[in-house]
């Protein structure tokens, strides 16, 4: 029989071994699609060139994952698939943070009636469905790759420029702002170099956060074939145009599927346990 102490010992071990195995299984999560986006175009042939095969086939007969509903390679495709996935959640996070930063930085400012005329701005823009917006894109025949990126990245622009503005209030109202706007100092050094050192880690948080919920909106759109046209290799399109072989062919759903899931729930662990690790510092 255990005592108090040793109970709490072990689950102070527990804890500790918890704790140590967490990063891991993130970071393999995580990696595994990463590669595949970045190493696999180089290491794939043309899938378009591989079309010689019957559609929707099981893996064998040359094709280690199979073929698709268009008789071209699983792999290869799988394998240039992940690139334009992780290179339009990038983008469309980079557009939403470089836009939602300096507007949340200008909403906590002194100026009562910018802070007022910004945020109003933005609610407009927040109240907007996302895929109500890409829906519309794309009946207005803009399906290229670039507008769904600029817009997937401008609707996140509120939900940054609130954070900012939140995470910025209070730094901004300290003694040591007042001083260098009484030394003369204007407002790009004191919100673009002196507040934000403080807003670095809250913004490194929620932009890792923010990159799952980007990734869910364009695969989202590509699911629905609002983004990209249906012979592109993207993970999302490939669940979309295989789903109704799904039992026949089940690779060319799952494999894609299987990596969407990996490089979100690595991504949300590791978001926690950057979260966990700020809450355990005194």
């Amino acid at each position: 029989m255990t005592t108090p102490s040793e109970t709490g010992d072990l689950k102070a071990r527990g804890a500790g071994t918890t704790r140590f195995r967490l990063p891991w299984i993130a970071l393999i999560l995580l990696a595994v699609p990463v590669a595949t986006a970045l190493v696999g175009p180089w290491t794939a042939g043309d899938p378009s060139a591989q079309q010689d095969a019957l559609p929707s086939q099981p893996p064998g007969g040359g094709h280690v994952l199979g073929t698709d509903v268009l008789g071209r390679d699983v792999l290869a495709l799988v394998l240039h698939g992940g690139a334009s996935v992780l290179g339009s959640a990038l983008g469309a996070l980079l557009i939403g943070m470089a836009a939602g930063v300096p507007l949340g930085l200008l909403a906590a400012g002194p100026r009562r009636g910018i802070d007022e005329t910004v945020m109003r701005t933005l609610d407009l823009v927040l109240a907007f469905p996302g895929l109500l917006v890409l829906m519309t894109l794309a009946a207005a025949g803009h399906r290229d790759w670039y507008w769904l990126v600029t817009v997937a990245g401008l609707l996140h622009v509120p939900a940054v420029a609130r954070l900012v503005r939140g995470a910025a209030l209070a730094p901004g109202a300290r003694t040591v702002v007042e001083a260098l706007r009484m030394q003369g100092h204007g407002w790009a050094y004191i919100h673009l170099r002196h507040l934000a050192r403080e807003l670095a880690a809250p913004m490194a948080t929620d932009a890792a956060g923010r990159f799952t919920v980007v990734l869910y909106l364009l695969a989202s759109a590509n699911f629905l074939g609002l983004g990209l046209p249906a012979s592109s290799p993207d993970w999302a399109v490939l669940i979309e145009r295989n789903s109704d072989a799904l039992f026949t062919q089940p690779a060319a759903v799952l494999v894609p599927a299987g990596l969407l899931t990996a490089l979100c729930v690595g991504s949300n662990l590791l978001v926690d346990r950057a979260l966990a690790r700020r809450r355990r510092q005194p």
